[in-house]
């Protein structure tokens, strides 16, 4: 057993602290629930996960107004933030306990933001546009609502895929796919509002595609998904400058694997000691365990995958690692060995395309 999305990035390192210290006072029993977007029907799917089976109960669901993509929730795990598309929109829900989720609003974004995130501080809301290449952050009412209009809202570069955090909070990295570049901007951690960074990117070689970014939790470390490139990146982190500087990377995929790949989303478990990464094409996980001293990667295990893993979440006590197969419309649990290894539990067909995966934060 291990002591923590991937909901709300900035919130994961608070979280790990806390799921440890619950494990290690004996409360390792208490169920996890997971939620799952899904287009095709509209709706978040709950989840509660047996950690002695390790498999998923469908607890309830309720719908959205349109299609749900990518969500976050706050650190205590009160607060759901969903994106919306067609048209763009983000509705903020409260949610008491094992009851039916209150929508405390929706603010129009223009454009659908393919990732939602909410700041260290829990008072900003940040979001990246891939179609339109702007990134945003909306400051987040007592209430827990989101305002309707934005602190602020930049044009800064196609294809831009994620916002996330360091772990004080001072800054913001953007990565683009096609520009194949990372965007960095510092945060004003008082009124939400961001400024290019000196350097304002890091520029990485054609067709590597720099799409999802996961920090160490203890290292000045941080890991990307390079989605034409089909490997994991190791990025070095000054936390004087805020800058991100390129230190090497490795092929996600088999050296024989001749057919057509990209990778997805890409996670670090909650103690450090491995990175997972999404192979869509070959179909799976790639596990890496990381060095104690600069968190440089190593080959550790694969798994096979249900066709076409978007998004994927390691629970927050670092035991299961949650899979959406989009193509087939299953979720496959793995286990999580002391040694990084993944074990099937289950295969769960669920009904409707399954787009993001968050295992809900326990306070």
């Amino acid at each position: 057993m291990f002591p923590t999305r991937a909901h709300c990035i900035g919130q994961w390192l608070v979280l790990a602290a806390l799921a440890a210290v619950v494990h290690s006072i004996g409360f390792a029993s208490a169920r996890q629930e997971v939620w799952v977007t899904t287009s095709k029907p509209d709706r978040v799917l709950v989840f509660q996960l047996d950690s002695e089976e390790g498999t998923l109960v469908k607890k309830r669901e309720f719908s959205t107004s349109s299609a749900p993509g990518s969500f976050c929730f706050n650190a205590d795990g009160n607060r759901l933030y969903i994106s919306l598309k067609n048209p763009g929109s983000i509705a903020a829900y409260s949610l008491h306990g094992g009851s039916e989720p209150t929508l405390l609003g929706k603010v129009d974004t223009e454009a659908y933001a393919g990732y939602v995130n909410v700041h260290p501080t829990g008072r900003f809301l940040f979001g990246s546009y891939f179609a339109t290449g702007e990134v945003s952050a909306h400051r987040i009412l007592e209430n827990g609502a989101v305002a309707r209009e934005p602190i602020q809202r930049l044009a800064i570069d196609k294809n831009a895929h994620a916002a996330v955090f360091d772990p004080s909070g001072n800054y913001l990295f953007v990565p683009h796919t096609r520009p194949n570049r990372i965007s960095q901007f510092r945060i004003d951690t008082k009124s939400g509002e961001f400024s290019r960074n000196d350097p304002s990117h890091l520029i990485r070689k054609t067709n590597t595609g720099p799409r999802h970014l996961w920090f160490h939790p203890r290292l000045n470390v941080a890991y990307g998904s390079d989605e034409q490139g089909s490997s994991i990146s190791r990025y070095l982190f000054d936390p004087e400058s805020g800058g991100l500087s390129f230190a090497d990377s490795l092929s996600s995929l088999p050296d024989d694997y001749a057919g057509s790949n990209s990778t997805s989303d890409i996670e670090v478990h909650p103690t450090g000691r491995f990175v997972f990464i999404a192979n869509r094409g070959h179909n799976s996980i790639a596990v890496f365990s990381t060095s104690d001293a600069d968190g440089s990667l190593n080959f550790r295990d694969r798994a096979a995958v249900d066709p076409v893993p978007r998004s994927f979440n390691i629970t927050p006590d670092g035991d299961f690692i949650i899979v959406a197969g989009q193509q087939t419309n299953r979720l496959k649990v793995f286990r999580i060995s002391e040694r990084g290894s993944l074990t099937s539990t289950q295969t769960l067909p669920i009904e409707g395309s399954p787009w993001w995966v968050v295992s809900r934060p326990r306070p």
